[in-house]
């Protein structure tokens, strides 16, 4: 038994996730995109918790300024917009003082005045902006969202063009033009949106820009009379796995600089990217991936360059310092008895996977929180995973305690009090087990049901897991588990619909299968038992 070798065994521990932030952060090599190919880009001006949705909201002139000025800068010389209110009715004046053409969008839906307006407000635009507004884009998505049958937008499309010479056309996801074939004689051009990560199969990364371009030269034998604009194309740069389509930093970058590639070789092939800038406010009905789609980030910086190798965590050095920092806090916890060689690598490797997957899972709630709920519910989460981790970390270096962790009964009685009393560290665990499962079970449930917005929070839940599952290995006597019907109960829930969400994902979503892991993992101590225990 020593304490010499504390520091020494701290430092050993630290190299393998010193390495692995390393390899995280190193640059990998991608085929460089084609300079200037960038023929359009979608423009929203939304920043923060901003939204479309807060109809009193106008965006200042002076944002709009910047953000073209910032656009024009990278030599981009079109936007798209998606409707002429909120401020966004300026941007065909701005725009021409850049140099940039607008894709003037107005936005339709069910309320047939508030469609008026804006198509009145289009064509006010486009007369008054002819030389900068390249055309008029009735509706978007309209016919996905169910909201007006294709013969509405028809009557839509020739009331717009009995008072305008601009060109018209309309915008939706490609399979609804298909369907839709004959909306195509009301339209100068046909606009398409061919998006691989939304795809009903969805496609993997690397096979996405060649899809893209396929499926704009089947738009284009189907409507062999048409120009076949590609109106959306893109990658989100942070979300959840989608089968095999991953997205990411190097992903976006990927699928892009492929794609740019690919269009410039293909005759006729125009098309816009979606989109300029990041849009926070997206994630409140797509997810984490709905704000990520991007080439800039929400600060107006870019995400990637358009040559050269690009690495998947450029920050690797703050996340390794963040990491060393709150290993070091759990490490000294447990600092005190002397103790084996063994057992300060041990620890010393615990609070290095502690602290890693906290500054991961913390990552997680930057990109996915959306409001001050989520944000409360993600730091109580965050700071009860680092407690179990110290609580951990100090029995390890000092035993376990001989009484079993209270069954979630007991757990569930104490938050039930009038006043809550002082706690015992068994009691802590009853807590945060308690926390951990039926924050999994509730959160499983809801990607079983409502699983296509929903991330993957592997990180925040899989230390705790792992604490439990080793808590009732190492004192199997205590039998951690036992006389507890709640927890047995959520626990044969959680690893059934831990499974099944690994299941119906499809084996290639790894995020999908590690969470199915996590949860089984979470499920360990009660799935131990041969029996219910009410039945004891």
């Amino acid at each position: 038994m020593t304490r010499w070798f504390a520091g020494p065994a701290f430092l050993i521990a630290a190299l393998p996730f010193a390495l692995a932030w390393f390899l995280a952060g190193r640059p990998v090599p991608l085929a460089d995109g084609v300079g200037g190919a960038i023929p359009c880009v979608s423009y929203t001006p939304f920043r923060g918790n901003e939204t479309p949705f807060e109809e009193s909201f106008v965006a200042r002139p002076e944002r709009i300024e910047e953000d073209l000025a910032r656009l024009a800068g990278e030599g981009i010389r079109c936007v798209r917009t998606y409707a002429v209110d909120q401020g966004l009715e300026r941007v065909p004046e701005i725009a021409a003082r850049h140099g940039i053409r607008v894709l003037l969008g107005a936005w339709i839906g069910r309320e047939a005045a508030k469609n008026r307006i804006q198509l009145e407000t289009a064509v006010r635009l486009a007369n008054a902006h002819s030389a900068t507004v390249r055309a008029v884009i009735v509706g978007n998505e309209v016919l996905l969202r169910r909201e007006r049958t294709a013969d509405d937008l028809a009557r839509d499309l020739a009331w717009v063009r009995a008072r305008t010479s601009v060109p018209l056309t309309y915008a939706d996801v490609w399979e609804f033009w298909l369907r839709n074939p004959a909306l195509a004689d009301a339209v100068d051009f046909v606009t398409v949106h061919v998006l691989p990560y939304w795809e009903d199969e969805p496609i993997a990364n690397r096979d996405a820009a060649p899809y893209t371009v396929d499926i704009w030269r089947k738009m284009r034998e189907t409507f062999p009379g048409k120009p076949v604009f590609l109106g959306e194309t893109g990658w989100p740069s942070a979300g959840r796995m989608r089968e095999s389509a991953r997205p990411g930093r190097i992903e976006q970058a990927r699928y892009l600089r492929e794609f740019s590639q690919l269009a410039a070789r293909e005759s006729g092939l125009d098309f816009n990217l979606i989109e300029a800038f990041d849009q926070p406010w997206k994630r409140v009905s797509e997810g984490t991936v709905g704000g990520h789609w991007g080439i800039f980030d929400e600060a107006r910086r870019p995400k990637f360059p358009w040559t050269g190798p690009i690495a998947a965590v450029p920050h690797w050095r703050l996340a390794l310092t963040a990491t060393e920092i709150v290993a070091l806090v759990l490490f000294a916890f447990a600092f005190g008895p002397a103790l084996s060689v063994a057992r300060w690598l041990a620890l010393g490797v615990f609070a290095h996977a502690a602290a890693a997957m906290s500054v991961i899972h913390a990552e997680f709630l930057v990109a996915a929180s959306r409001g001050p709920l989520e944000w409360a519910i993600g730091a109580v989460g965050l700071g009860l995973g680092l407690v179990l981790a110290a609580l951990a970390a100090m029995a390890l270096a000092r035993g376990f305690a001989d009484r079993p962790i209270p069954p979630t009964s007991d757990a569930l009685a104490w938050l039930a009090r009038p006043r809550w009393t002082s706690l015992d560290r068994n009691l802590t665990y009853a807590l945060i087990r308690f926390a951990f499962l039926f924050a999994a079970v509730v959160h499983t449930l809801s990607l079983l049901f409502d699983g296509r917005y929903r991330g993957f929070p592997v990180a925040g839940f899989l230390i705790p897991a792992a604490v439990f599952a080793g808590m009732a290995w190492l004192g199997s006597k205590r039998r951690d588990a036992a006389n507890d019907p709640q927890g047995w109960a959520m626990a044969w829930v959680l690893a059934a619909g831990g499974i099944a969400v690994a299941t119906l994902e499809g084996w290639a979503n790894h995020q999908a299968l590690m969470w199915g892991l996590t949860a089984l993992l979470l499920a360990l101590p009660w799935l131990n038992l041969r029996r219910a225990p009410w039945t004891r």
